[in-house]
């Protein structure tokens, strides 16, 4: 059974974030390479586009394999200090690690998107094993300096690959598995495309 209403939610929302990335992107576009005429953003979000289309469809689709998301607010009024001092951490470094290949806030995107590439390839092999590491650091990790550092550290880093992962478990094993490889293949695409923008 197919819920157009479920999918075009899911559809809507991620391309929220498809645009917010988009406009970070954008934030460096006096830095890009003079060749550049933004073929490469285009094909960009043409790749991003056509993968949240397919991971639509999978969302909206009933099926009996689904996976329970133990979602709660992670930012409270008691850890907002953490969550500020790891964006500043994160920018500073990256601003200088990356500056010469990939200037600031541009960065944080080629980073993530690496971080998310090695965490779908493990997907590959453990899905359900990715997920719960990634629930278990994220959400039952006890309040504390030392595990709301990493929590902000992970959704930064591993988020996009998690939402993936949540909706590809409902596919049988190897329809999971072909919509990961597809899934690898877009972000490598993507990281290559962001590096020959500047």
């Amino acid at each position: 059974m197919f819920s157009i209403k479920k999918s075009c939610y899911f559809w809507i929302r991620s391309n929220a974030v498809l645009l917010l990335i988009a406009a970070l992107l954008l934030t460096n576009l006096s830095c890009w390479n003079k060749y550049e005429n933004g073929i490469s953003l285009f094909l960009f979000e043409l790749f991003s586009e056509c993968f949240l289309i397919l991971l639509s469809l999978v969302y909206g689709t009933k099926t009996k394999k689904l996976f329970n998301s133990p979602r709660k607010r992670i930012l409270k009024k008691s850890n907002v200090i953490q969550g500020i001092l790891v964006f500043l951490f994160i920018s500073i470094f990256f601003s200088y690690a990356l500056n010469d290949m990939v200037p600031f806030p541009s960065s944080l995107l080629y980073i993530s998107l690496t971080v998310n590439l090695i965490m779908a390839i493990y997907s590959l092999i453990a899905p359900s094993w990715v997920i719960k590491i990634y629930e278990y650091n994220i959400y039952e990790v006890p309040n504390g300096w030392i595990s709301d550092l990493l929590r902000f550290f992970l959704v930064f880093a591993w988020s996009v690959n998690y939402e993936v992962q949540v909706v590809l478990y409902r596919l049988p094993f190897l329809l999971q598995r072909l919509m990961g490889i597809i899934f690898i293949f877009v972000l490598l695409i993507n990281i290559f495309l962001i590096s020959s923008m500047f």
